[in-house]
């Protein structure tokens, strides 16, 4: 059983490290005991324990641990501050917890984080069922039994509450231990996006280095905290105060913005965990060979500071909000503030971003340069973001995925609410853009094509259905790509006079869920005299989402009346545009599904035939042993060969990163592109959606469709369920009365160590 912690977040954004226990606990759990208030003490123990009730307690937390006994401790630095224990009677799914949280830290939510990691490890030993007995004056414990998940139950019995807990039940989990999580994220990343106070370490008085550039770019943009320079002379910096040690400064720090060389990183970190830092900004890269080890041990450090932390190789961040005003960093031109929040990985990006918003006018409500990543991930500033008002539609640029899982549930709810655009990677797995369609999450070929989404999206209503009406003053229209296919299309030519385009797209208004209009500007009609005529059409429908495309105006305004109409400098650009908004709008108008369980599952059943099998080895499985396994979920192998039957592949495999994927296709080939890919669990309709991208689709009517659904959902469950499953390959053959498995290809091995997706848990020094 591995000891290795997983650092996770309180609700104030402090960091707990939380394993199982080992022996050499002991001392500090009996300090942990020795130094509770006796009311604590009453209420775990229901009376006031002895020295030898709570050496037996010591005692029990301390021995050797099994699928009968699994016990957790969580530190904050070198403090013990909980434990938690669950005792299991037989071999039955219940087990009895209890949990102790150190008198000064109740209230942080560490008694929840104790829950939720005893639950998952007791998952793995198939414990679905926690319960345990509380007094009624125990509110605290009563308050995380109830918050943990929603079905908690509780009922009094001769004066004792009787809490239970369902673990096993992940998929109603997730969404509590999500809202949990975004407290705590935004409790943490405060001190990176609004911090009071800042010190820029390594602040030195040549411009042009990262330390004398980063602060005064503070100063230039109106940071409203107060902030330090801290160099070896102590000499000011560009008129601004300076010190030459963090311990010198007149006041605690929030925020560190670190510019020294990369073997001094570490004593920055540590002399500004002592000046009460909770963040830092380094804008120092470590690349070369031992670029990941580094990462690593910067990583340990930090989690045992406290400290969280943005970079290495750091552009920095920014905060345009009135009320904060932060650019802490090295870009070299400041969007306007709005509504769009990035978070970009590549510092090239981030500056194409932040130029092409400049250019276009566009605002930005806050960005994150990710840099090598070794803490701050994407799927902590969405959570973040979720409850930014400021922020309207997120842009993510990432190259990698920590816990695809968690990012895939964290991007879905966003989207429900706010649009999140991503960069496709071309060199990125089919897996990447499974997730990002389940997650409703918008793809972009390009930088130029997220940003001209974003502007779609950002302070524009979304359409209310896909009926596209284009207006232009141009002949040949319908040859543009995304135009040809328009509902109302309106050409007018080129000597339309400007009052002629506004009374044709004012009659077009009632009859379009999307508008687009083309303008060229002549010598005779100039397109700033057209885009006047337009300006108050537009303002006039503000529920009518407009784009713009102007072509022979020299240098066009980047954006079209009073309600601020994006304005693109092709017809090609605007119709994607609307194309994304359109998409996304259609998303959002599908309620959110639960994934789906089919009747007949037995998971125990096939839990104990897989642990059998392994005793004798891994790899692939008879077929007597696979029709047995495939049983347990319902999915019979039948001989049966129709004639007439389409043939098809259904498979599951196990990425180690990824989790379970359930792939679908014609032919025994798995082909880039002719496949299609969904991570666990699968809902109906991502299941519908995989068998629509089938060129033979339409022969899958009836109940052939309806069976091939079914059998996509259990082998999402099957794989799910039993992470063992390295790879399982179906023969299907599907006809529109029936469907088929005729020949099973079964790949067993032992379960890897991939993050539990139910699980709150900070990336560790292994995924730098």
């Amino acid at each position: 059983m591995s000891t290795l912690p997983a650092d996770a977040l309180t609700t104030d954004g402090g960091i707990v490290s939380i394993r199982p226990v080992i022996p050499g606990d002991r001392q500090a759990i009996a300090a942990l005991y020795d130094g509770a208030a006796p009311e604590n003490l009453r209420l775990r123990f229901f009376a006031q324990p002895t020295a030898a009730t709570l050496a037996a307690e010591v005692d029990r937390l301390c021995r050797t641990q099994s699928p009968h006994f699994l016990a957790m401790v969580g530190y904050e630095g070198a403090e013990l501050v909980g434990v938690a224990s669950c005792d299991r009677a037989g071999d039955g799914p219940r087990g009895d917890f209890a949990v102790f949280v150190a008198d000064r830290h109740h209230g942080r939510g560490i008694g929840t984080l104790l829950l939720e990691h005893l639950a998952a490890r007791a998952r793995r030993h198939g414990i679905t069922e926690l319960t345990g007995e509380v007094l009624p004056s125990n509110t605290g414990m009563l308050r995380v039994a109830r918050e943990f998940g929603p079905d908690g139950r509780a009922q009094v019995v001769q004066g004792i509450v009787d809490v239970t807990v369902d673990t096993g039940d992940v998929d109603c989990l997730d969404s509590v231990i999500d809202v949990r999580d975004r407290v705590a994220e935004r409790a943490s990343l405060r001190a990176v996006l609004a911090p009071a106070t800042i010190a820029v370490v390594g602040a030195g008085h040549r411009p042009g280095g990262a330390g004398h550039e980063a602060l005064r770019a503070l100063q230039e943009y109106g940071f409203t905290g107060r902030y330090y320079a801290v160099n070896r002379s102590g000499a000011p910096v560009a008129g601004t105060p300076a010190h030459r040690a963090l311990r010198d400064l007149p006041e605690p720090v929030q925020l560190l913005v670190v510019a020294v060389p990369a073997d001094q990183i570490a004593g920055v970190l540590r002399d500004g965990a002592a000046a009460g830092a909770r963040a830092a900004v380094i804008l120092t890269g470590l690349p070369g060979p031992d670029g990941h080890r580094r990462r690593a041990e910067l990583l340990r450090l930090a989690r045992s500071l406290e400290l969280r932390l943005i970079g290495p190789g750091s552009l920095g961040v920014l905060n345009t909000d009135s009320g904060v005003r932060l650019h802490a960093g090295l870009l070299p031109v400041l969007p306007p503030p709005g509504g769009l929040a990035i978070a970009a990985q590549a510092a090239a990006v981030a500056l194409a971003m932040t130029e092409h918003a400049v250019r276009t006018g566009f605002g930005v409500s806050s960005l994150v340069s990710l840099g090598e990543k070794a803490d701050v991930s994407g799927n902590e500033l969405l959570s973040y973001w979720y409850d930014d008002p400021a922020t309207t539609a997120v842009a993510l640029h990432l190259t990698s995925f920590g816990n695809p899982a968690r990012f895939a549930r964290l991007a879905g709810a966003l989207s429900r609410h706010k649009p999140v655009l991503a960069l496709r990677d071309p060199r990125a797995p089919a897996a990447v853009d499974a997730l990002f369609t389940q997650a409703g999450v918008i793809r972009t070929e390009n930088l130029g094509e997220l940003m001209d989404a974003a502007r779609m999206l950002v302070g524009q209503p979304l359409p209310a259905g896909r009926r596209l009406a284009v207006v232009g003053n141009t002949a040949g229209l319908a040859t543009i790509p995304g135009l040809g296919d328009a509902d109302v299309l309106t050409e007018l030519g080129s000597g339309a006079p400007a009052a002629e385009i506004a009374a044709a797209v004012e009659s077009v208004t009632g009859a379009a869920d999307l508008l687009l209009l083309v303008i060229t500007g002549t010598r005779t009609h100039p397109a700033e005299e057209i885009l006047a005529a337009l300006a108050p059409v537009v303002d006039r429908h503000p529920a009518l989402p407009v784009a713009a495309a102007v072509v022979g105006a020299g240098d066009p305004p980047p954006r079209l009346g009073a309600r601020g109409v994006p304005v693109y400098d092709l017809p090609e650009r605007a119709a994607q545009a609307l194309a994304h908004a359109a998409g996304y709008a259609r998303w959002r108008r599908t309620p959110p599904v639960a994934p789906a369980g089919p009747p007949g599952l037995s998971p125990p059943r096939a839990r104990s035939l897989i642990a059998m099998a392994l005793t004798e080895g891994s790899g692939r499985q008879p077929a007597a042993r696979t029709a047995g396994i495939l049983d347990a979920y319902g999915i019979r192998v039948a001989g049966r060969r129709p004639d007439s039957a389409v043939h098809l592949v259904a498979a599951t495999v196990h990425d180690p990163l990824f989790g379970a994927m359930v792939l679908l296709g014609e032919g025994p080939a798995r082909l880039p592109g002719e496949w299609a890919v969904r991570l666990t669990p699968l809902t109906e309709p991502d299941a519908a959606a995989m068998c629509r991208t089938l060129r033979r689709a339409p022969l899958l009517t009836g109940s052939g469709g309806t069976a091939l659904r079914d059998l996509l959902l259990r082998l999402s469950r099957l794989a799910e369920n039993h992470p063992e499953v390295a790879g399982l390959d179906l023969d299907v053959l599907a006809a529109p009365d029936g469907l088929w498995v005729h020949d099973a290809d079964l790949r067993l091995a032992p379960a890897g160590q991939e993050p539990d997706p139910a699980l709150r848990r900070l990336r560790g020094p292994d995924s730098c």
